[in-house]
C-alpha cells in the first residue's frame, strides 16, 4: 500500500511539473513574442548605448553581443503592441541585421540645428493644457476616430507671442471659424483645444484628420532651436499617443508629419505655404544652415525614440 501511494504521489508530482512547465513556457513565450502593429523603413545612422540589449531577431529571446557605442545603420522601425508599446529598431552592423529597443540608440544628425539639440540632450518643455470651451468639437473622419498625423503651421506674424496669438484666435473665432490645437514657442507647449477633436486650421481636406499646432516666430539661435525641439517633441508625443509611425506626408495622402505647405500642394483646399519660409530664413540667418521637413522628421524620430 505504501509503495502504491508513493507511486501515485510521484505521478501527481510529475503531472504538476508538466503543467507548470506548459503554463510557464506559454507565459514566457507570450511575454517575449513581440506583436508588431506597424513598421516603416528609414535610412539613419546611430550609435548603440552602453549596455544596449541587442537581439538576433525581433522574436528572439537570446541576446547578441555588439560593441558598446558601435556605429550602426538603422533601416526600419517596428511599433509593438504587447511589449509596453516599445519601438524597436532594425539595425545593420557589419552587414548583418539585429534588433534593439529604440531607446538604446542615439541618432547621428546631419543638420546643425538637430545636432545642437542632440548635444543638449533633446530638451523640451512640458505640455500645458488650457482647453477652451469656445471651439467647436467635431470628431475626426477616421475609422478609429483618432487623428492620423500632425500638421505644422507658423503664425506668419512678426514679434507676436503665444498669449497675443491665442487671444486673437479666440476673439475672432466666431467670424473666422479658424483654430488650432496647440501653440509652441521656445519655452511653452500650450494646448488650447482638445486633441480628441479636429481643429480648423488647414482646410477641409486636412482638418478632419490631423492634430495642428502653430509656431510664433523666434529671433535668436537658441530660442529657434528650442522651439523646434518643443515642436518635434510634441509631434512625437501625439504620434506615440496614437500608435502612429514617424513618416513624412506623401502626395497620395500617406504619412503622419505634414507642413501646411504640403497640405496645399498634396491635398488642396488651402493655399498657405507655412512654415517653409520661416524655417529656412531663420535657419540661414541664425545658424548658417538650411532646415526643411526632412530635418524635422529626423528630429521627431529622435524624440520618439526616447518615449
Amino acid at each position: 500500500m505504501a509503495k502504491r501511494k508513493k507511486k501515485q504521489n510521484l505521478i501527481y508530482l510529475s503531472l504538476v511539473v508538466i503543467v507548470a512547465a506548459i503554463i510557464g513556457g506559454s507565459w514566457f513565450y507570450s511575454h517575449h513574442t513581440r506583436e508588431v502593429s506597424n513598421s516603416y523603413a528609414v535610412s539613419e545612422t546611430a550609435t548603440l548605448s552602453s549596455g544596449a540589449r541587442v537581439y538576433n531577431s525581433l522574436s528572439a529571446i537570446q541576446r547578441a553581443n555588439l560593441p558598446d557605442q558601435a556605429l550602426v545603420k538603422v533601416n526600419r522601425y517596428y511599433l509593438t503592441s504587447n511589449d509596453n508599446d516599445d519601438t524597436y529598431a532594425r539595425i545593420n552592423y557589419n552587414g548583418k541585421n539585429y534588433f534593439v529597443r529604440a531607446t538604446d540608440i542615439e541618432l547621428k544628425m546631419n543638420n546643425e540645428i538637430n545636432n545642437y539639440l542632440t548635444q543638449s540632450g533633446l530638451p523640451h518643455a512640458k505640455i500645458t493644457k488650457q482647453i477652451s470651451s469656445i471651439f467647436e468639437q467635431r470628431g475626426y473622419s477616421t475609422s478609429s476616430g483618432n487623428p492620423r498625423g500632425v500638421v505644422i503651421h507658423d503664425t506668419g506674424n512678426e514679434n507676436s507671442t503665444i498669449s497675443s496669438e491665442v487671444s486673437y484666435m479666440k476673439q475672432n473665432y466666431s467670424s473666422t471659424r479658424v483654430f488650432v490645437h496647440t501653440f509652441i514657442d521656445n519655452q511653452q507647449i500650450l494646448n488650447i483645444a482638445d486633441t480628441k477633436y479636429m481643429a480648423e486650421g488647414a482646410g477641409p481636406y486636412a482638418n478632419p484628420y490631423f492634430v495642428q499646432f502653430e509656431m510664433p516666430h523666434e529671433y535668436t539661435a537658441a530660442s529657434f532651436a528650442n522651439q523646434l525641439g518643443n515642436a518635434a517633441y510634441y509631434t512625437a508625443y501625439i504620434l506615440k499617443q496614437n500608435n502612429l509611425p514617424v513618416t513624412k506626408g506623401t502626395k497620395d495622402g500617406g504619412g503622419t508629419v505634414w507642413t501646411h505647405a504640403m497640405i496645399s500642394s498634396y491635398l488642396g483646399g488651402t493655399d498657405h505655404e507655412d512654415p517653409i519660409s520661416y524655417w529656412s530664413t531663420s535657419a540661414r540667418k541664425l545658424f548658417g544652415t538650411t532646415y526643411n521637413i526632412n530635418n524635422f522628421v529626423e528630429l521627431v524620430q529622435a524624440y520618439y525614440n526616447q518615449m
